[in-house]
């Protein structure tokens, strides 16, 4: 931040944290995710994380002219230090990212493994989501070429290698989450369409409410969240912390956003 800048705390009266880690699902599924976070935790939440399109876990990611650094170097995690200590529940979601980028498994899963220990340090409850490996095998090889001249047009990738990563990355990160005693939620074929890689906008109610359920089982199902085109526009237009487009530096005080029901948003 610029000298002198101090984030600014998240407001009274909040008494429990959400952690959201991740890329384009959590940028896309936002005007959902948010409520859905809401409802599952009892109201208002000091909701944080490190998200973005074709964001890294490790590396530095440029979508766009826009540069983000990977999640375990972005400025969350110290940020956290510097607030007061909630119950926290986090989701770590979209690892298949860098799959495309051309990183090994045991990179990816190294990275996973950082982020474990400093949420496990925070004695955060867990969800891990799965890739998308079932609809990625659907696929035809058209499907593949348009979803990755679209998606991913720097990086050149064969079809084979991409699955054979994916399925791999997915059994060692179903394993891993197990041994480490969080959750793991296999993404569903339905919840695809065309796009792969992206929940679908009919969906995204459904899938929320299904993955954060794991957060606190014992409420059971709950109502699909819903949102409002204005609502989601307003969630799209937040800008994090920090990031880099082209040579310019440029910073926004967090938190960023807060909702109707009182939760504050800090993007990182």
């Amino acid at each position: 931040m610029p000298e002198g800048a101090l984030p600014a705390p998240p407001g009274p009266g909040l008494r429990r944290r959400a952690l959201l880690l991740g890329a384009s699902n959590i940028t896309f599924g936002l005007p959902w995710l948010i409520p859905a976070v809401e409802d599952r935790l009892g109201g208002a939440v000091d909701i944080c994380g490190a998200w973005g399109h074709g964001r890294s876990y490790g590396e530095p990611s440029t979508l766009l002219l826009r540069t983000l650094r990977g999640v375990v170097h972005s400025n969350l995690w110290g940020r956290l230090e510097t607030r007061e200590p909630l119950e926290t529940f986090a989701l770590v979601t979209d690892v298949g990212n860098d799959i495309a980028f051309g990183e090994e498994p045991d990179a990816i899963l190294a990275w996973v493994e950082t982020v474990f220990d400093r949420l496990e340090a925070m004695e955060a409850t867990v969800v891990v989501t799965g890739l998308p490996h079932l609809r990625l095998h659907d696929q035809s090889d058209l499907g593949f070429l348009v979803a990755r001249t679209i998606f991913f047009p720097e990086y050149s990738m064969d079809r084979a290698d991409i699955l054979r990563k994916v399925d791999e990355v997915n059994a060692r990160l179903a394993d891993l989450a197990r041994r480490r005693g969080h959750a793991f939620i296999e993404m569903e074929r339905e919840w695809y369409w065309v796009d792969p890689i992206h929940i679908r906008f009919r969906r995204q109610g459904e899938a929320w409410e299904r993955i954060l359920r794991a957060w606190d089982p014992a409420l059971g199902e709950l109502a699909r969240p819903r949102t409002t085109p204005l609502r989601a526009i307003d969630l799209y237009l937040r800008r994090p912390e920090e990031y880099h487009l082209l040579a310019e530096h440029s910073y926004h005080r967090q938190p960023c956003h807060r909702t109707p029901r009182g939760s504050a948003i800090s993007m990182y």
